[in-house]
């Protein structure tokens, strides 16, 4: 679900090869007075959405929490959960549908945050093809359909086919976990691409393209309207270690409103970071500011989950079976570590 160049490709596989990399994100306080945290990425390369906690590093907010932070790389986007719930990584980045699974499948995983506050998953077409809600079954019967794969894409287009009057027999969906979307759109390998707008809008607004890419948001075509991201830890470590979540959030909010506030700066620090991403401070730089809108709630709040998200995501997951009850929607989630 994320706009992949040949360079990041190159630096995911990398990292991922043999065994997990690990990046030091803090240092600097006595080693007496430091907790040592483990964090674990959603994807196996470091992208714009780790600006956070680039700047809590960068900026000393971590330093000042008595937090050495180190960032995990995964081999896959599903491995992120197993991390958590074996003790390999402390905190993570996943996305709501991963949780809503894990819960299922018994996993003792909590989300401790939203990282964005809705639903901001699309399809996209090339530039001068029709792409509308008004005709979707006719625009999306017979083609192909780019996923990764991954939990997220899995649980959204059911509802958009659904929508369409069509089934997955009618669409020939093309999924590939180490794709290209946004290159394979443009080399005509598939018709429609999936991705979040923040990813593939930054893609296309960087590539030099002219024309605009016909965009149609999930939430216009029957997908649910909730957060695709959150961070998480597992339930053990946060009743063991109720100071260092806490702490780690406070520090992460402080970078998340710092490079808000300052996103080209935000950019220049991943790229210092991160100098192998294999993208370009452009795409950081809009992915970043793409994402911004996205991160506080109506009344201005970052982080803060909500009953209603949970239930919302649990019943449409219940809906289309990939999940086989609907717990209560406290079982996913907590506020009380948030600064």
């Amino acid at each position: 679900m994320k706009i992949r160049s040949t360079g990041a490709l190159a630096l995911a596989s990398s990292l991922a090869a043999g065994s997990l990399a690990m990046l030091s994100l803090g240092g600097g306080a006595s080693a007496a007075s430091v907790t040592n945290v483990t964090f674990a990425y959603d994807f196996p390369g470091p992208d714009f959405e780790l600006i956070p906690l680039v700047v809590a590093q960068d900026q000393g907010f971590f330093t000042r929490a008595g937090l050495n932070v180190k960032v995990v790389f995964p081999p896959d986007t599903s491995t992120t959960t197993k991390l958590l719930v074996t003790g390999a990584a402390n905190i993570g980045f996943i996305t709501t549908t991963d949780m809503g699974v894990a819960v299922n499948a018994g996993a003792p995983v909590l989300s401790i945050g939203n990282y964005t506050m809705s639903n901001n998953w699309a399809l996209f077409a090339k530039p001068g093809v029709a792409l509308s809600a008004n005709n979707l079954k006719s625009e999306l019967e017979g083609k192909k359909i780019f996923s990764y794969g991954d939990t997220w894409t899995e649980s959204m287009l059911p509802f958009v086919l659904k929508k369409a009057g069509l089934t997955d027999k009618q669409v020939d969906i093309v999924t590939d976990p180490t794709g290209q979307d946004f290159k394979f759109l443009l080399d005509g390998k598939v018709n429609i691409a999936t991705n979040t707008s923040n990813y593939e809008v930054a893609g296309f607004d960087t590539s030099g393209l002219k024309g605009k890419e016909p965009t149609l948001l999930g939430t216009a075509v029957g997908a649910p309207n909730i957060p695709i991201w959150v961070y998480a830890t597992s339930k053990s470590y946060a009743k063991s270690n109720p100071k260092t979540v806490s702490a780690f959030m406070s520090a992460v909010k402080k970078g998340t409103l710092w490079a808000i506030a300052n996103p080209a700066k935000a950019a220049v620090e991943f790229d210092k970071l991160y100098p192998k991403s294999g993208y370009t401070n452009a795409y950081n730089l809009d992915g970043w500011k793409l994402t911004i809108p996205f991160m506080a709630n109506s009344s201005g709040q970052y982080f803060t989950q909500t009953s209603a998200q949970w239930a919302t995501m649990s019943k449409a997951l219940k809906s289309i079976k990939l999940i086989s009850s609907v717990p209560s929607p406290s079982t996913y989630y907590t506020n009380k570590f948030l600064p």
